[in-house]
Parts: C-alpha cells; sequence; structure tokens
C-alpha cells in the first residue's frame, strides 16, 4: 500500500519545484512559500471513497493526502474526526435548516491546531528535527507544545502579549519553552521570522511559513464530504488569522473534485474581527492581496486578531474568489451574541470560533446565504480557554437563595412561569 502519494513542492513565488523531504520551510531561492504537490492522476486510478470508511475516524484515515511517507513517524493525540453537529436553535432562528457545526473545540488541546501540528510534528520528526520554534497568539502553541513533547522535539514557543494568561499557561504546562513577544504588526514578526530561516537556518512550524501544516487542514473537505455521502456542502465558513484552515479545506474541496469524488465545491467565507479586518478589506476593494489594516488590542476574537496576513493573504483571497465566496466583518456584540447562541447547541466556543456563526447570521441578512444552503461553522477552539469572554458573554446570575424549600420553589415559580 502506498502510504503517500505526495511527489515535491512548488514554490508560490518563482513556481520552482523542490525534493519534498528537505528540511525547508519557505523557498530557498527566492523566499516564496511552498505548496506540496501530490499524484492526483495515480490517487484517480488506486483509491475509491469506500476504502476509507473502515479506517479509524480521524484525521490519519487520509495519510495518501499528506506528505508523511513512513506511518512509524505519525504523532498523534486523537486529533480530526471531530462530530459534524446539525443545529438546532441558530439554523431554527435563521431559517438554514441545514445548518451544521464542525466542532473542533473538542480537539485534544481544545482547538482545530491539533490537525494542523499532529502532521507537521510527525513531518519533522520524519526529518530528523531536533529543535523547532512557532509564533501564537495562544491555541497554536499550546498544540505545538503537546505534540513536540510527545515527539522528543524541542519546541520554543514566541507568545503574543495579547494572549490571555490560561493560554500562556498551558504551552508551559505541555513543556515548551516560552516568551513573551510584543511587536507594532504582524509584519514584524514575519520578517523577524523569515531573517530566522535564513540567518540560523532554523526550523520553524508558523503556519504557511512551514509548508505541511495546512495540508492537515485537508481533512475538514474529506470528513465533511464523506458525512453528506459524498456531496460537498453549499457554505463553509472559517475563522482566519494566518488562514491556514480555510486554505487547507479549500485545496481539500479541490482534490476531491478532481479526484471526482465530489461535483461542486463550496463558496468559502473567510472571517475576521471588525477591529481587523485586512482579508476583508481587501476583499472588498477586490484586490487579491491585502495590506496591514486594524488595531490586535481592539477585540476579543483573539486567535484571528492579525493585523497583516503572511504573504499579503493570497492564498486566503483566492481560496475566497475562486470559489465565489465572500469575507465579512463581525463586531464583538456580535461575537458575544453568536457564543450565547452557540450555548444554546449545547458548544461552549472561543470568540474566534464563534465569529463564524456571527459571520453566517450577517450572510443571511444580506442575502448572500440562501435558505437553501447546506452551510457548515467550524468551531475551531473552546470556550474554557478564553473563560473572562465566556463570561462576559453569560455573566453570573446574580439570583441567590438559602437550602429552604419555600426558597426552592419560589424561584422556580419566577424562573418557570
Amino acid at each position: 500500500m502506498t502510504w503517500s502519494y505526495a511527489t515535491h513542492y512548488v514554490c508560490d513565488g518563482c513556481a520552482k519545484p523542490f525534493e519534498l523531504h528537505r528540511p525547508l520551510n519557505t523557498c530557498p531561492d527566492c523566499g516564496g512559500l511552498l505548496e506540496v504537490r501530490y499524484d492526483l492522476g495515480r490517487m484517480k486510478r488506486e483509491l475509491s471513497p469506500g476504502m476509507f470508511a473502515s479506517r479509524v475516524p480521524s484525521m490519519w484515515r487520509w495519510h495518501e493526502f499528506y506528505p508523511l511517507r513512513d506511518a512509524a513517524n505519525v504523532v498523534t493525540l486523537g486529533e480530526g474526526g471531530t462530530p459534524l453537529i446539525r443545529s438546532v436553535y441558530a439554523g431554527r432562528q435563521l431559517g438554514l435548516p441545514e445548518l451544521y457545526f464542525k466542532n473542533d473545540a473538542l480537539m485534544p488541546t481544545g482547538s482545530f491546531k491539533d490537525r494542523g501540528f499532529s502532521l507537521a510534528v510527525s513531518f519533522a520528526k520524519e526529518l530528523g528535527i531536533k529543535r523547532g520554534l512557532t509564533y501564537s497568539s495562544g491555541n497554536a502553541g499550546s498544540s505545538f507544545a503537546a505534540y513536540a513533547s510527545r515527539a522528543g522535539i524541542e519546541a520554543a514557543v514566541l507568545v503574543e502579549y495579547l494572549a490571555n494568561p490560561l493560554k500562556k499557561s498551558m504551552i508551559g504546562l505541555y513543556g515548551a519553552h516560552t516568551a513573551t513577544l510584543h511587536f507594532e504588526s504582524m509584519n514584524d514578526i514575519t520578517a523577524m521570522l523569515a531573517e530566522a530561516v535564513q540567518r540560523l537556518g532554523l526550523y520553524q512550524f508558523v503556519n504557511f511559513i512551514n509548508p505541511v501544516r495546512h495540508e492537515a487542514m485537508k481533512s475538514y473537505a474529506y470528513e465533511i464530504a464523506q458525512a453528506f455521502d459524498w456531496k460537498a456542502p453549499d457554505v463553509m465558513v472559517h475563522p482566519v488569522g494566518t488562514g491556514g484552515g480555510i486554505w487547507g479545506a479549500w485545496k481539500g474541496f479541490g482534490e476531491l473534485l478532481e479526484l471526482g469524488w465530489t461535483d461542486s465545491v463550496p463558496r468559502m467565507v473567510a472571517v475576521q474581527p471588525d477591529a481587523t479586518g485586512p482579508i476583508v478589506r481587501a476583499f472588498r476593494q477586490g484586490s487579491r492581496t491585502a495590506e496591514r489594516y486594524g488595531d490586535s488590542t481592539k477585540t476579543i476574537a483573539q486567535s484571528i486578531a492579525g493585523d497583516a496576513p503572511i504573504q499579503k493573504g493570497e492564498r486566503v483571497l483566492s481560496a475566497v474568489y475562486d470559489s465565489g465566496g465572500f469575507a465579512e466583518t463581525v463586531t464583538d456584540s456580535e461575537i458575544l451574541e453568536a457564543m450565547r447562541w452557540l450555548g444554546n447547541e449545547g458548544i461552549a466556543a472561543e470568540p474566534a470560533s464563534a465569529a463564524s456563526l456571527a459571520a453566517v447570521k450577517k450572510g443571511v441578512e444580506q442575502g448572500r446565504i440562501r435558505s437553501s444552503d447546506r452551510v457548515i461553522c467550524v468551531i475551531t477552539g473552546t470556550g474554557l480557554k478564553q473563560p473572562s469572554a465566556t463570561q462576559q458573554a453569560v455573566p453570573e446570575s446574580e439570583l441567590k437563595l438559602n437550602a429552604d424549600f419555600g426558597q426552592l420553589s419560589e424561584l422556580l415559580a419566577k424562573l418557570w412561569n
């Protein structure tokens, strides 16, 4: 059995190919981002959708679609295969009978980042990498730390100063070296990391600078299409920081279409906070590149608060434009409302995750999402990671009583009548 059908890298910038199992981050010739290519023709001849049904329902069910060559190098905590939950509350409010939530808040470290780091750390292990670095607003650092510890890779995480204390502590709990990173713009971070690649030869795990992390996000497409008997949804909504999630999912749906396993692709919707939405601003201007925009300190959606996307957001904007989708911003008040709505679904989502549902609401109001659409909202992280925001969404009850039947009876009458 062929474990992987990956063949080589291709640079986004100069289009040069590179051997897949070199320890590369960005293109050694021009500094562009690298993309993994696959032998889809051979995959079409040798693979079929039915062969995956009996495999363990995890991200690694789809190993042929990743660049890892040897199963012995897989580093896993049980990521992927998360539930696809049909809405019982928000869908009714919005007139969307086929609204679903892909709940990655249930991942091992509490966020969708576990998909990417399971693959990226496994691949690094296969390359013989012993040390690695990433930047994080919180969730990525926790995930990297956990998987690096499992793989025996020494991890260093630069945690942005805006990250909440719980997320910082979790990174240390999983065993990584941490330092708080101060900066004025994401452009400063990108420049610093690029110089570290060139001058230190340091292997990095930052989204897109690491060329394989987003490949794992293709599993969204495979899991969702399989759940619908190999039909793609009409709309997929994803919160966007650097954009590895939406780009990986879009690539996955494109592969399924090319293989002939599905006959359509979803319209991809990129969501950012109103305080800092460079992708949305570029989309509204009709541009395929995004410039620095906004203030990362002015939103509760920490995980998607970046003001300047990597490679000017070209990949994310391509996913949006090429799919016929759209990009939208949401305010903190809209996010808090979405958090409460998700609570009625039985889902505790952090603000960045709830942004996806807030964008669906706006999309319905604007006529961009129709009542007949099958819509997928990705829930990228648990609300337990950002407890202060959860408390802001739903403050503690002011009702009180003593352990007295009379008081209990009076309270219940007040609550239920």
